[in-house]
């Protein structure tokens, strides 16, 4: 992907991981309302889904990082 030279990698980085939370959350989301016939989460259920969110993050953060790195790396 190229880039801007004025870009940095936090900068790409960032929007990279923005990408993948709102997939995520978005999967997340559809898994529960999947779970619970499709009825509106109420607030602990939403706590619930953002701790998961974080959790599936966590577990991704390293694949996301590499992803980002390469891609950065490629548009120089």
């Amino acid at each position: 992907m190229k880039h801007s030279d004025k870009i940095t990698f936090e900068e790409y980085f960032q929007s990279v991981q923005t990408a993948f939370r709102g997939v995520i959350s978005a999967c997340v989301a559809l898994r529960w309302m999947i779970e619970h016939d499709f009825e509106l989460p109420d607030d602990d259920a939403l706590k619930q889904m953002e701790a998961e969110v974080d959790l599936e993050m966590c577990d991704a953060w390293a694949e996301i990082y590499v992803t980002a790195l390469r891609e950065w790396l490629g548009g120089q």
